[in-house]
């Protein structure tokens, strides 16, 4: 029987892509990155769940045939999907409840990672460039490219998913999906999602150079995805970050 809802085959440096995967059974994603210059670093993500989401999730997952009280995510599961990615090293993992999911991670060299993500897609979604001294790290996300994400992310076309993804709900208004959201996830449904945010923060250890598409304080920059953004996809998302 199937026991879990949510997997991973890959786990991105920073993190956005993951929490694009657990968007629609998420009200917040708090992502943390600590980055050197030499491309070495650490990565910590925290998904808090609203407790009406967890208790929709899991009556859809019995419905699918999954054991009741069997958890949404199974930690070890993503802690060896995490670990396939040569130089990543899985420090913590933890499920408390369905309703907070946490990981921290240590990889050797963000530019071989990205280097392999990019092998595996057909569209460049994250991109990785020197010029002389400096590092650039680019992601770029929209309607166009978004099924390419599933090398990274299987689940990605699995019906549920593609229920509340973009693809299925392309031209609706935010009003629209909000409304269907209410309907789907019952009173304050639409709400929890119109206030969900990804929050994705990364320090530097070195120089910040520049950055697009976020909030820069010293050498950390924060970049804010509201949850609806997500899942419309009426417009790219694109951030980036120049370091050295």
């Amino acid at each position: 029987m199937k026991t879990t809802m949510i997997r991973t085959s890959r786990f991105l440096p920073l993190l956005l892509l993951t929490a694009a995967v657990l968007f629609f059974a998420s009200c917040s994603v708090q992502n943390e990155v600590n980055l050197s210059a030499d491309g070495s670093g650490t990565a910590s993500t925290v998904t808090t769940l609203d407790e009406s989401l967890v208790f929709y999730l899991q009556s859809l997952a019995e419905l699918t045939g999954a054991e009741a009280g069997a958890p949404l995510f199974n930690t070890d599961d993503i802690k060896k999907s995490m670990e396939e990615n040569p130089g990543i090293k899985v420090k913590s993992i933890r499920n408390d409840d369905n309703k907070k999911i946490s990981a921290e991670i240590s990889f050797d060299d963000i530019e071989k990672l990205i280097a392999e993500t990019e092998s595996s897609l057909n569209k460049k979604i994250i991109t990785f460039k020197e010029f002389g001294a400096e590092k650039e790290i680019r992601i770029y996300i929209d309607i166009d490219n978004f099924t390419d994400i599933a090398p990274l992310f299987p689940v990605i076309e699995e019906p549920l998913f593609m229920t509340f993804g973009p693809l299925e709900n392309q031209g609706l208004s935010e009003d629209e999906y909000l409304e269907m959201m209410e309907y789907a996830l019952g009173d304050g449904g639409g709400d929890l999602i119109k206030n969900a945010m990804i929050t994705t923060t990364i320090n530097i250890n070195g120089k910040l150079i520049s950055q697009t598409g976020g909030t820069a304080k010293g050498n950390s920059v924060t970049f804010k995805t509201p949850l609806i953004r997500i899942l419309l996809l009426d417009k790219p998302i694109e951030y980036s970050i120049r370091f050295k």
